[in-house]
């Protein structure tokens, strides 16, 4: 059982009644509720008889009595007497002895009684307060806490959880819950609950169209509260309220940078008027569990982008071993490559097909998009051309076959540009088929030509047939084939590095004695010359031959 001591202490209560003493003119004592113990006893006094001459009032705390007040009158006889003792602690000076005996007049005794209930009051007054101040510190510190675990949990549930039962037991509610907006944010889902039946749970959705008090939390960001859910209109289960045995509750908003992301909901099993400081609690604890929730919903997106990037990691490492390590080494040609993907993954590849140990195959690839579907689009036709180059002896058949592949594993949008290849290194003769491929250059006596025999895009139609041409190298070609990333290379000013750009970069590159690759290496710092930091569009693949 509390005691007033519990809440003021007893220093402080001794002095209170020394005042007390001084102002009335009369002993002042508490007692404990059931008045067998006097909580701030005189020095070596006895506990006074209740006698028709001390008046006493009960000293309450929400409505619990605490302690007992008696006041009686300070008299001269009795040197060792209570009231003497008191009079004598508290430096009271007694007055003197009435005339037909000590007895207080019917006026003094209803002065000492009323003095004793506003007393009484007093203590009633301090005590609440002081608990109420209590209260306030033990609700901030419960904010701190629970702040602390808004920001230092990962399981989003476990705080959410944490919420609801700490608010039920700071706030003394009957039942705490915290609904979320739904991804269409039409409707409140219960995310977490703390002591609501099942029953009530299952009572229906929350419609935000049907429910006023919430279209109003959730538009104005303001609380509002709600006096008795029983009969209140804009509560749409008033049945159910009823039967759960929910008076009065407080809806407020879950509000992340303006936005708001669901409502938290307090209830109490009788009518209650909601305090300032009870509102702004609520509204604070709700803030932190917004902030909770996106906080964990952002960290699980970050997770799941984290695992993405890592399986798109793998996938690039996957498809770097597609591209070949190291140029092959063949009589007479020195050949070179470089390939820049825009992304982890890249659309693009070139590959060096070895046909038997005179005959070597060359592509140059580039499928349409960029990331993940063009890198599955250029494993494909990588495969196919693999596949068919190692059976098949004519280009122009080889390229078909991979069209027919490309056509009935793709749909409709899926396409490609290849330019194929293949030299003899015994004859020097060159082989070679453009479907729609960028046309390579060939320089030749200072002079570049373009390499354009073929035909049409793969992929678009499964039956077109493609020509291929030959020709001689001879000591001292240069042979460049690319991808556009290379001409659309844009700088700052929205120009594009182009076609033309790159024949001069070769031809500059070609009348000097470096390697396949210092060739590579000239053109691309040309490119990046030209377009400076700008950010690159595309994937960019190069190789250089030059014929020794």
């Amino acid at each position: 059982m509390p005691s007033l001591t519990d809440y003021i202490a007893t220093e402080t209560l001794a002095q209170l009644l020394g005042l007390f003493c001084r102002a009335s003119g009369a002993a002042v004592r508490v007692f404990s509720a059931d008045s067998r113990q006097e909580l701030c006893p005189l020095p070596d006094a006895s506990d006074p008889p209740i006698t028709p001459r001390q008046f006493k009032a009960p000293v309450t705390l929400q409505r619990r009595v605490i302690a007992r007040v008696v006041v009686s009158p300070l008299a001269r006889p009795g040197a060792d007497s209570p009231a003497a003792k008191a009079g004598r602690l508290f430096s009271v000076v007694l007055p003197a002895a009435k005339r037909g005996g000590d007895q207080p007049t019917t006026g003094e005794n209803r002065r000492l009684r009323r003095f004793a209930y506003l007393l009484a009051e007093v203590l009633s007054r301090l005590a609440g307060q002081q608990k109420q101040i209590r209260a306030r510190v033990e609700e901030l510190a419960t904010l701190y806490r629970l702040t602390s675990e808004f920001t230092s949990r990962r399981d989003l549930q476990a705080v959410l959880d944490l919420v609801t039962q700490t608010v039920v037991e700071v706030l003394d509610a009957k039942a705490c819950a915290i609904r979320m907006l739904s991804e269409d944010r039409a409707e409140l889902v219960i995310k977490a609950v703390a002591n609501l039946s099942p029953r009530y749970l299952d009572k229906g959705p929350i419609l935000v169209s049907q429910s006023r008090i919430d279209q109003q939390v959730l538009s104005d960001l303001e609380s509002v509260s709600v006096d008795d859910m029983r009969s209140d209109k804009r509560v749409v289960y008033r049945r159910e309220a009823r039967q759960e045995g929910l008076v009065s509750a407080l809806c407020c908003p879950m509000v992340y940078k303006g936005r708001p992301e669901g409502v938290l909901r307090i209830y109490k099993a009788h009518k209650h008027k909601f305090d300032w400081f009870e509102i702004s609690l609520a509204e604070a604890i709700a803030a932190g569990a917004a902030t909770a929730v996106v906080n964990a919903r952002l960290y699980a997106e970050a997770v799941r982008l984290e695992n993405t990037q890592r399986q798109l990691r793998m996938a690039a490492t996957v498809q770097r071993r597609m591209i070949p390590a190291e140029a092959p080494r063949m009589p007479f040609l020195d050949i070179d490559a470089v390939y820049v993907p825009c992304f982890e993954l890249g659309g693009d590849f070139y590959d060096f097909i070895r046909l038997g140990e005179e005959n070597l195959g060359l592509a140059v690839c580039d499928v349409v998009g960029k990331g993940v579907r063009a890198s599955l689009l250029m494993a494909s036709v990588r495969a196919s051309l693999r596949a068919h180059a190692s059976n098949v002896y004519e280009l122009s058949q080889v390229i078909g076959q991979v069209n027919a592949d490309l056509c009935a594993d793709t749909e409709i949008n899926d396409f490609a540009t290849l330019f194929y290849g293949v030299v003899d290194t015994a004859t020097k003769r060159f082989t070679y088929v453009n479907a729609g491929h960028v046309p390579p250059l060939l320089v030749r006596d200072r002079q570049a030509r373009r390499l354009t025999t073929g035909g049409r895009i793969l992929g678009i139609d499964p039956d077109y047939a493609w020509r291929h041409e030959v020709f001689q190298l001879q000591r001292g070609d240069v042979l460049l084939c690319y991808t556009d990333g290379l001409t659309d290379a844009m700088n700052f000013e929205d120009e594009s590095f182009g076609a033309q750009r790159v024949e001069q970069a070769i031809l500059t590159a070609a009348q000097t004695d470096c390697d396949a690759g210092g060739l590579v290496k000239h053109v691309l710092w040309e490119m990046r010359k030209f377009a400076g930091l700008q950010t690159r569009i595309d994937d960019l693949t190069m190789v250089a031959v030059r014929v020794l």
